[in-house]
């Protein structure tokens, strides 16, 4: 067989999904040639799909020896680096290419890549701006800039961008996701049909599918609708962060009223608080084991839920329905003594993680001297993570301390609702404990970036999910001496007479 035809067929095999099989047909030909950029590339291909990265890399680097400006390696080792994780040397991937060239599309399009990994959204937007401008009908760039536009809250522009590429390429699900978020903070709500197709992109379920293994994603239905759930035994798959967790939750009880059975699976630390939330529901913790013994009709991811049960902004009960038990908000209420007439108020002032956004979500503890140093209020830490030491050296030069519990005290959320039950007030950044306030109805000032996440909206004091939650936003990005200076004022009424 000649070289062209074993390409052409790992190049068969690998849309197939026989990937063992594809990258035995382009060993062959780099067997053969060990220049052959299509057979380095391909072969490349299926073993970063097969896992295999660190040989799919050099096999990356060899195709670029070979031709230092192909764009279809360049794009697959910019690619690969960055579902490693590896940002910088993205970017820097990208720089050198643009150096060398600086009508290489595809280079501006990685530097734009590793810009929003680093979380530098404004500059990742002037990388995909050029990129685009040298291919405008390049999809992948395309929906690349959309998504930026509408993470720096320019959800008009993105849109028109986004449904550009949508209509050249409708098969393709990429641009449905960031098109969905882009309507969901506008309040659009038929964005939830296009929120459907995270589960068409790879990148998506191997990093925030949650338990959905392929085990699992192999049984999941996509787009449910009432019909669908009526009368059936469902089970109910958490997703994404534990935030998302908590907001999706808010359609349990109505896709309870629904299903004749609910079995749900999500993060461990929400066994218990969902356990007493939703008696009616069986929530457990997932195992292949487990997985292969349900009987279950359907499998539903919880994010799916809203797209029938939250299709219009009435549609949001806005009340609480999490609910810890009785004995753990007592048992917490014991543990933190008699508030003696302060207001007490649990604080949170780092969220996110490197990846999303931890920068922009996030204040030093210092900076909120103007709140912590409030007469007639006592402050609780409720920042996840070992921050003992972080507040001990803070503590050290404060009057007004603020209190800490080990972190494993508080990693399971019954006891963080338990503990939320006996205060009077919440301050976070925008964070899960600004979900879980409004789950169980308790009084939150959530502290938001200029370019929040799709959940808070694009604009406004409140979000539907939640009646409890009041929204604090930047006028200007990292600019968070306004916000805590109105929240200083918020608490000050508040803790004065009669203010509570």
């Amino acid at each position: 067989m000649s070289q062209d035809d074993l390409v052409e067929e790992g190049l068969t095999r690998l849309e197939r999904g026989e990937l063992h099989a594809a990258a035995s047909s382009f060993r062959k030909v780099v067997e053969r040639d060990p220049r052959h950029v299509p057979a380095l590339t391909g072969l490349g291909e299926a073993l970063a799909r097969l896992d295999q990265f660190d040989e799919a890399e050099a096999l990356y680097h060899r195709a670029l020896a070979a031709h230092p400006r192909h764009p279809i390696p360049f794009w697959n080792l910019g690619q690969l680096l960055c579902a490693r994780g590896r940002m910088a040397e993205a970017l820097a991937l990208g720089d050198a290419a643009v150096a060398q060239d600086p009508g290489f599309a595809e280079g501006w399009s990685l530097r734009g890549d590793g810009l929003t990994g680093l979380d530098r959204q404004p500059e990742a937007r002037e990388s995909y701006t050029r990129a685009a401008a040298l291919e405008p009908d390049n999809y992948d760039i395309l929906w690349k800039l959309g998504a930026i536009r509408a993470a720096l809250g320019d959800c008009g522009a993105a849109l028109e961008i986004l449904n550009r590429a949508i209509t050249a390429h409708p098969e393709r699900p990429e641009a449905r996701l960031p098109r969905a978020l882009a309507r969901l903070a506008l309040r659009d709500f038929g964005g939830w049909a296009d929120f459907e197709a995270r589960f068409l992109i790879e990148a998506f379920v191997r990093t925030s599918g949650g338990p959905l293994g392929p085990a699992i994603f192999s049984h999941l239905t996509l787009s449910p609708t009432a019909a669908m759930l009526a009368g059936q035994r469902i089970l109910v798959i958490g997703e994404q962060g534990l935030g998302d967790e908590v907001m999706f939750a808010s359609a349990i009880p109505d896709a309870l009223r629904v299903a004749k059975k609910l079995v749900y699976v999500g993060d461990q630390r929400l066994q218990r608080l969902f356990s007493a939330s939703f008696p009616e529901a069986e929530v457990m913790e997932l195992t292949s084991g487990a997985a292969a013994k349900l009987e279950v009709d359907r499998v539903i991811a919880v994010g799916s839920l809203p797209a029938i049960f939250r299709t219009r902004e009435q549609d949001f009960p806005g009340a609480p329905y999490l609910r810890p038990r009785a004995e753990v908000v007592a048992g917490w209420a014991r543990r933190l003594g008699p508030a003696a007439g302060r207001l007490r108020v649990g604080l949170s002032w780092r969220g996110g993680s490197p990846v999303t956004g931890q920068g922009a979500r996030s204040v030093p503890l210092e900076a909120l001297g103007p709140i912590l140093d409030l007469p007639g209020c006592e402050f609780v830490s409720l920042q996840y993570g070992e921050v003992e030491a972080e507040v001990a050296a803070f503590n050290a030069g404060w009057a007004n301390p603020v209190r800490c519990f080990p972190a494993e005290d508080i990693r399971d959320l019954e006891d963080l609702a338990a503990v939320l039950e006996n205060l009077d007030v919440v301050v976070s950044v925008q964070t899960t404990l600004a979900h879980l306030a409004g789950a169980v109805g308790r009084p939150c000032l959530a502290m938001i970036p200029a370019n929040p996440a799709w959940r808070y909206g694009a604009s406004g004091p409140t979000m539907p999910w939640y009646g409890s939650v009041r929204l604090f936003r930047q006028a200007e990005p990292g600019d968070w001496g306004p916000v805590i200076e109105t929240l200083a004022g918020e608490l000050r009424t508040m803790a004065s007479p009669g203010g509570a």
